[in-house]
């Protein structure tokens, strides 16, 4: 995969981590008609996410560098330039509020829900 080098971030949540937040949300004396954003709190840039992901599955992942520039040019001759543009930007999230306001913390980090998520794949 052509993603060795894309250098962004992305914030994630596992389901586990968002059943807990929504529980913390409907439980909490704190809560009075709040608005919070839940990430897992750790971000990770695409090449990471799939490093990962390849790591729980027990495989090794095939990146290698490829200037995004002619990603992006390849996008716009085959139509998915919005897709890739998603996946080369970054998009992050601030979930301190809940953090602060509620204490929450996430149960599980990303490693742990990706290896969740990869054992749940698995299981179909």
């Amino acid at each position: 995969m052509p993603f060795l080098n894309i250098d962004n971030q992305r914030s994630l949540i596992y389901l586990g981590n968002l059943v807990d937040a929504i529980i913390t949300c409907c439980t909490h004396p704190n809560v009075k008609a709040e608005t919070f954003l839940v990430s897992d709190g750790e971000d990770v840039s695409t090449p990471e996410l799939i490093k990962m992901i390849a790591s729980v599955m027990g495989k090794k992942a095939k990146l290698f560098p490829f200037p995004q520039s002619l990603l992006k040019i390849m996008g716009t001759l085959i139509g998915n330039k919005e897709e890739l543009d998603r996946l080369l930007r970054s998009l992050c999230i601030d979930s301190s509020k809940i953090r602060k306001v509620l204490n929450w913390t996430p149960p599980f980090s990303i490693r742990e829900g990706i290896n969740e998520t990869v054992k749940s794949y698995k299981s179909r």
